[in-house]
């Protein structure tokens, strides 16, 4: 440990962590953390540009130009969060398969941050991704065709949560935390021709489901549902009234590849103008 008495500069080697039951393991050369004495409750960390990482059946490399991490904690008991960041750039992923072939991905920028809201009980979202190469076998899963391709040039969210208890130790030991509102100030996406944009609040009901609208602008959105249902992010039922309601709103706006319209968000239900294109997802447990 060095920079003592104004700073605690600390630099762990050798490091390995593994869980035998789960067949997880982390291996990485060293791990410096860096804390201002008068801030000892914030850390910040810098990782190598290479890591190992195992999991069952699958052994992975990871490198990248740059790797780090902030954390600051509230000066309390509960050690409740105020902010968490990290920014990786030049990321590469290859993986050492057990049996098989292997794969590789890639990102150009990651960047996450999660911040208490001042004066509420919410936290503001921000996250970054540009120029993800995705894993063959997950492009091959979801998109057998090689339509939109291996790249997603653009995932971006702005917004903010709020959850029924804040973002502390406690939340870890108990291993639950609900979502009870959300609000998307800009959301986008792009992935080949596909792009979507995406604003709106939900709050969420008694019995755990979304209330609210979220207006979102898409482009080949055909693709986009055929994609949502093979990855399983949603559901059939959700998938054909989805493509019905927009059918209808793509032949009334005279453009086919881009819709502009509102998901409604009550009583359970995502309805898209008068018509009801499925059952929403529960975002949370129904409140006794």
């Amino acid at each position: 440990m060095t920079g003592f008495p104004l700073r605690l500069e600390r630099e762990i080697t050798s490091i390995n962590l593994a869980d035998p039951k789960s067949g997880w393991a982390w291996t990485v050369p060293w791990l410096k953390v860096d804390s201002a004495a008068f801030r000892p409750t914030r850390f910040d960390v810098t990782l190598p540009d290479t890591q190992s990482l195992a999991v069952p059946g699958e052994r992975t490399n990871v490198t990248s130009s740059k790797m780090t991490a902030a954390l600051e904690l509230r000066p309390s008991a509960a050690l409740g969060l105020v902010q968490a960041t990290i920014e990786v750039a030049g990321l590469d992923v290859r993986s050492r398969p057990v049996q098989g072939s292997g794969w590789t991905a890639s990102a150009g920028t990651i960047e996450a941050d999660v911040t208490e809201k001042i004066n509420d009980d919410g936290y503001a979202i921000t996250f970054l991704a540009e120029n993800v190469v995705l894993p063959e076998p997950l492009v091959a899963r979801i998109d057998p065709t090689g339509l939109a391709g291996r790249k997603l040039e653009l995932m971006r969210f702005e917004g903010a949560a709020v959850f029924d208890a804040p973002i502390d130790r406690h939340v870890i030991e108990d291993g639950r935390l609900s979502l009870k509102a959300a609000n998307i100030r800009q959301a986008r996406f792009q992935w080949g021709k596909m792009q979507l944009e995406a604003k709106g609040a939900i709050k969420i009901d008694d019995d755990g489901y979304p209330v609210g609208k979220i207006d979102v602008t898409a482009r080949k959105w055909r693709e986009m549902i055929k994609l949502g249902k093979r990855s399983g992010a949603i559901g059939s039922e959700i998938a054909e009234g989805l493509t019905r309601a927009l059918e209808l709103v793509a032949m009334l706006s005279g453009d086919g590849e881009e819709i502009e319209a509102t998901l409604k968000f009550k009583d359970g239900d995502i309805r898209i103008g008068p018509i009801t294109i499925g059952r929403a997802p529960r975002l949370a447990q129904k409140r006794r």
